[in-house]
């Protein structure tokens, strides 16, 4: 993986937000300019959706994108999901959900099929957050999620909430959902995020020094998931135009 990577995340010398508040959560606006949205779903594999056997054709399929941003991408994850599973056709809904409540406007305001995409402006460690997600769920007459999408997350969790935090936001990810898709970022990213903050003068994560899982974020998720939450690998792909790699993880049967 190369030290070459022109999204908004990690490039310093990209166009940012100035309030030094969005840049510690990593809400950036226009953040699909540097991250296309078709080319994450291209990078995801076909034939992994459906591990299990299905009840019924119609059976409904529920998906979770955490830290949506404007909704870009959830909008294309649910096409892509109904595309790839077109031949047991489940009724297939997405909730995205993310802590800014100007981009989950912005995302409402464009959604192309409000009957089966939703968005809520959540704080996913918060308690709340939890119980609107059950409440989704039980609407669904279902327990957990099909699937879980973070993409480009785990690092403003990790950052903003050490490491104990982003144990508990993995392990939050997988007891509601039946596999989950990550798309962690490298370690590089961390230093170009806490130099963000000390050129705008504003506060350093507080947490950064303290953190151990440093180095390769994607072993210390994997093992986080395979240790503490008792999920399995099902793939893990090849490194995308940014060298982003996603990690694709399902509870053990």
């Amino acid at each position: 993986m190369g030290d070459s990577d022109d999204t908004g995340e990690c490039d310093e010398k990209s166009e940012e937000k100035t309030d030094p508040g969005a840049i510690r959560h990593g809400n950036f606006m226009n953040y699909y300019q540097f991250h296309p949205a078709e080319e994450r779903v291209r990078q995801l594999p076909r034939g992994v959706w459906q591990r299990r056997p299905v009840a019924h054709p119609a059976r409904k399929y529920a998906g979770l994108d955490v830290g949506c941003n404007a909704g870009d991408l959830t909008y294309i994850l649910r096409d892509f999901l109904e595309e790839t599973m077109s031949q047991n056709q489940p009724e297939i809904s997405l909730i995205g959900i993310d802590l800014d409540p100007i981009l989950i406007e912005r995302a409402r305001e464009r959604n192309p099929r409000p009957d089966c995409v939703t968005f809520e402006c959540l704080d996913f460690l918060s308690e709340d957050c939890g119980e609107i997600l059950r409440g989704y769920l039980a609407r669904m007459n279902k327990t957990r999620f099909d699937v879980a999408f973070c993409f480009s997350i785990t690092m403003w969790i990790h950052l903003n909430h050490g490491d104990d935090g982003l144990e508990a936001f993995l392990r939050r990810v997988c007891e509601l959902a039946e596999m989950i898709v990550v798309e962690p970022q490298p370690w590089r990213c961390y230093r170009n995020a806490s130099r963000r903050l000390r050129r705008a003068k504003s506060e350093d994560f507080p947490l950064l020094k303290e953190l151990k899982y440093t180095g390769d974020p994607s072993k210390h998720i994997e093992n986080i998931l395979t240790r503490l939450c008792d999920f399995r690998r099902v793939t893990v792909t090849a490194g995308n135009d940014w060298g982003r790699m996603l990690l694709i993880y399902e509870r053990k049967s």
